[in-house]
């Protein structure tokens, strides 16, 4: 038996309807390249482009979920949950460190007890759960908690998460398109906000980073959907910016006092979109500097007239920078449904590559490591 998700709009990709368990088999770069020609790979891609086609000109979505299914109130609740736990673990006091909040392992182990119960009272699909847990706690979907970083690795994983939820057949399908729009325009959205509060509670570091040569510290996605939800309207690139920087926020910087768990739940409601609203949270985090210095990427997409170059670009900067990358994908926990029903054994390591994994920053990072070659920007050809 097996189940047609991902439709593109050439093909529908067939997943069995009893996957592989999930392993974390993406250890070296062939694997990574054959992972881009999997059958779940080719239908998480699709998932992702058919997603930004339908999302033009829609907003972001908050609120109630009063007219929402299911699922979508399911998960919506398990990111308000987890912002409540934030509150039960306060950061340590802390004056010579500028990342890390030891605090925050305490937090992941909380995530670790209380997520599986959790997702259990939904009664999710059995298949669904034994291939989305891997890939929220193992793959640390929320930041890791030996480096105390978050990065672009951890963002792809809850992502692919959303997309296991598709597959499933428990969120989505025929019929129901506007709920899968929904898991970007408000799941999506709310994991960001949880996210971006737990960099700031626990001074997150950046996982990977490519400093200034890198579109964001910490994210990508948000910019792709955004992007995508601006094309042929009103807010050009330079409004979008200049919009992000016209809020301030009462703490600036990762290193002060921590926020408020509903300090992010308040962002403005003239942001409307995901690109703006990731800018903003930029904000949070970068100061001092001009724009155009600590974030010289993203200020050379602000100088686009339209959004139709960006966007070209943001999707061939995700298959090169992101999925592309060893660097970043080496920590998700790969299963049946991300890669299809070959998917590859886990790799014998050497305690020297081990070694060499944890040099580079491990799995899950937000860039390349030592060593790794850096694509540059397509717009910047």
């Amino acid at each position: 038996m097996s189940i047609s998700k991902g439709e593109t709009s050439r093909k529908t990709i067939e997943l069995s309807s009893d996957p592989a368990p999930p392993r974390p088999c993406l250890t070296n770069d062939t694997r990574v390249a054959q992972w881009q020609l999997s059958p779940g790979f080719q239908g998480f891609w699709g998932w992702i482009k058919l997603r930004c086609e339908r999302i033009k000109g829609k907003k972001i979505v908050r609120g109630p979920c009063e007219d929402s299914s299911e699922g979508i109130s399911c998960l919506m609740d398990m990111l308000e949950e987890m912002t409540e736990w934030v509150k039960e673990v306060p950061p340590q006091p802390q004056s010579s460190q500028r990342f890390g909040n030891l605090a925050f392992r305490e937090y992941d182990q909380l995530v670790q007890q209380r997520l599986p119960p959790l997702l259990r009272s939904y009664n999710l699909p059995s298949s669904l759960l034994s291939q989305l847990l891997p890939l929220l706690i193992d793959s640390h979907a929320f930041g890791h908690p030996t480096r105390l970083d978050y990065g672009t690795g951890h963002e792809l994983a809850f992502v692919l998460g959303l997309w296991c939820c598709v597959v499933s057949g428990w969120i989505g399908g025929e019929g129901k398109e506007h709920d899968e729009d929904e898991l970007v325009l408000r799941i999506f959205t709310r994991y960001l906000d949880l996210t971006t509060l737990l960099q700031q509670t626990y001074r997150l570091e950046p996982a990977g980073s490519h400093g200034v040569w890198g579109l964001d510290d910490y994210c990508f996605l948000p910019y792709l959907f955004g992007s995508a939800q601006l094309i042929d309207s009103d807010l050009a690139p330079p409004r979008a910016l200049a919009l992000s920087q016209s809020f301030r926020h009462s703490s600036t910087s990762g290193v002060s006092a921590a926020p408020k768990t509903d300090d992010l739940d308040t962002a403005p409601e003239t942001i409307t979109d995901l690109y703006t609203l990731s800018l903003h949270h930029l904000t949070l985090f970068k100061s001092g500097a001009a724009f155009s210095e600590h974030s010289p990427l993203l200020y050379s997409l602000s100088q686009f007239p339209n959004w139709s170059k960006p966007h070209g670009g943001l999707k061939k900067m995700f298959l090169g920078e992101v999925v592309g990358k060893r660097v970043v994908v080496q920590g998700l926990w790969v299963g049946g449904w991300v890669w299809g029903e070959d998917v590859l054994e886990v790799e014998e390591r050497t305690d020297r590559s081990n070694a060499h994994a944890r040099t580079v920053g491990g799995a899950g990072g937000g860039g390349a490591g030592a060593g790794e070659g850096v694509t540059k920007a397509p717009w910047a050809r």
